[in-house]
């Protein structure tokens, strides 16, 4: 069979730098499918643990959350998280240990063990005692103190940090994780597999300094000293009797609808069956003996053992012998013993390692592009088959069709990470490009929000402006008002004042002289007229020398009734001062 050509999947592979762009804009059409990013996520997650776990880091420095947002709601659902709290996933680079301002991490592994939000407060004031965040509880550690909490309450045991320091045990499986277990209750599982990378962020909105009752930032060692006795000392004769044969199990006791009946959950489940029934002894040992004998959970230990053999001896792993041909990219590795990995224990003498020295590839020889070779990629694929196939394959009669399809499976697998890795740097130039839109689109909405409180700020001036004004105008118009008021009570004054003047002006001497006067003007004028008459008629004083025609004369003679008569004559006509 000959080689497949090369130059088209060369071609093929360099063609995905020149599609990146229009990748991208099919990407924001909505057409690539979403499992796509989330792959991307992952792999950029592998990539980075990896490297830090090189470095020697912690795990909490380690782990990044694989969880996506789709998984938001079924949290909020599981741990009757209400709208007073905010959910988030965390970013590829944020860690546990380092949320964001004002958020604190939490594990879904921890909601599935009995963890409800609000987090009951007899465990954040053991926390705070502890001098731990509850985030750094394991999973277990939820429910067995949920489980202790309810068998207390039901006893009607106050449940006090006293009470519960005096049954609980404190471990540190690990920095930054405790775990904290009690002998009254049992069932918990062995192991959460991969609940470190399951973690989101969670804030309360509230206006409280600190709303969740105790110190949430991360703390490598805890107090574990007693607490002060208090003056009542609680009874537990009771519970340690009940529970000093047998311990109760404790997922029967997380179920959802005992957890809402004793407070420990805002969900509004009603309480299934008869209380006491639920409680008994003998009810918690058949759930916890059915737990037991479960062939799932053997099955799972059974892997766990596998597992860790594998991961502890793997790199130690010796391959069945093959005959040595004169391929220069082989060494001959002499035999070294190797110790028994754990979980090999308790096997068959047969089934015990009895393999052979075996030939170690050298890497830095091989291509399967540049100078393929149907021995070489036989002999690495050949290592690639678990021990239980390699009879079957060992089995096949054509050795060149082995070697042949064996070189083109290399190949693929070579030309496959080429193209998976132009993918991830096409990905991740596309993750910048995100990246940097995300940047401007926070620094525009920042911008935004400030111009929205400029303006704020100046309605709420001119709306303060426009109130004064308009208090300024209604005490101008009341200040008119009395204004007009005044005026008006002051032209009565004058008014009354005028009419006095008047009745004691006319009734004055000075009016009495003013008139006086004005009759003689008026008597004066009158006798000229005569005069002037009588001498038009042709009268002369000098013919006709006559007393009435002197003044003085007329006006002594002048009665004083007429006088009188004029008087009041003159008064009626006289006009206003």
């Amino acid at each position: 069979m000959s080689s497949p050509n090369s130059s088209i999947v060369r071609e093929v592979a360099e063609s995905i730098d020149l599609s990146s762009i229009s990748e991208t804009s099919r990407r924001e059409e909505g057409t690539s499918s979403l499992a796509d990013p989330h792959r991307a996520r992952i792999l950029r997650i592998d990539q980075d643990e990896a490297r830090l776990a090189a470095q020697g880091c912690t795990w909490y420095e380690i782990k990044a959350s694989t969880l996506r947002e789709s998984d938001i709601p079924l949290i909020r659902d599981k741990g009757g998280i209400s709208e007073l709290f905010e959910v988030v996933v965390p970013r590829v680079e944020a860690r546990a240990h380092r949320p964001s301002v004002g958020f604190h991490t939490f594990y879904v592994n921890q909601i599935e063990r009995g963890l409800r939000f609000p987090i009951p407060k007899f465990i954040t004031s053991l926390c705070d005692y502890l001098g731990v965040s509850p985030s750094q509880l394991t999973p277990n550690s939820f429910s067995s103190l949920l489980s202790l909490g309810i068998l207390l309450k039901f006893f009607r045991i106050p449940l006090s940090t006293y009470t519960l320091m005096r049954l609980v045990q404190i471990k540190r499986p690990g920095p930054g994780k405790f775990y904290i277990s009690n002998e009254c209750v049992g069932g918990n599982p062995s192991s959460h597999k991969g609940w470190m990378s399951r973690y989101f962020f969670i804030k309360r909105i509230s206006s409280r300094k600190n709303p969740w009752n105790c110190d949430m930032s991360w703390q490598d060692n805890a107090r574990i000293l007693p607490p002060p006795i208090p003056e009542h000392t609680p009874d537990l004769s009771q519970l340690l009797e009940v529970t000093r044969e047998k311990c109760f199990d404790a997922q029967s006791l997380i179920e959802e609808d005992l957890l809402c009946h004793f407070n420990f959950s805002p969900k509004r489940v009603q309480l299934v069956g008869d209380l006491d029934d639920r409680m008994s002894k003998a009810e918690m040992l058949k759930a916890l003996k059915a737990r037991k004998t479960e062939p799932e959970g053997a099955s799972r230990s059974l892997d766990k053992g596998k597992r860790k053999a594998e991961a502890e001896g793997g790199e130690r792993r010796k391959k069945r012998y093959h005959k040595q041909t004169s391929e220069p990219a082989r060494e001959m590795i002499t035999e070294t013993p190797v110790s028994e990995p754990i979980g090999a224990k308790g096997k068959a003498p047969e089934q015990q390692s009895t393999e052979e020295p075996y030939v170690l590839l050298d890497a830095c020889a091989i291509s399967f592009v540049a100078k393929p070779s149907g021995s070489a990629s036989l002999d690495f694929t050949r290592r690639l088959i678990p021990d239980q196939d390699y009879d079957v394959v060992k089995s096949v009669p054509d050795l060149a069709a082995l070697e042949a399809s064996s070189l083109h499976f290399m190949q693929a697998l070579v030309w496959s990470g080429e193209v998976a890795n132009r993918l991830i740097q096409a990905w991740e130039e596309i993750t910048k490009t995100k990246h940097s839109m995300d940047e401007q689109l926070v620094e525009i909405r920042a911008n935004n929000d400030k111009k929205k409180e400029v303006m704020a700020l100046e309605l709420g001036a001119s709306r303060a402006k426009e109130q004064f004004y308009t208090a300024r105008a209604l005490r101008v118009e009341e200040e008119n008002k009395a204004l007009q008021a005044d005026v008006d009570k002051w032209r009565g004054e004058a008014a009354n004042s005028w009419e006095l003047e008047k009745e004691k002006f006319l009734q004055s001497k000075e009016f009495r002289v003013l008139c006086s006067g004005k009759e003689l003007a008026f008597f004066e004028k009158g006798f000229d007229g005569c005069l002037a008459q009588f001498r038009e008629c042709g009268y002369t004083e000098e013919e006709h020398p006559a007393r009435f025609l002197d003044v003085e004369h007329a006006l002594a003679a002048l009665s004083d009734d007429e006088d009188a008569e004029e008087s009041n004559l003159s008064q009626d006509e006289a006009p206003p001062a």
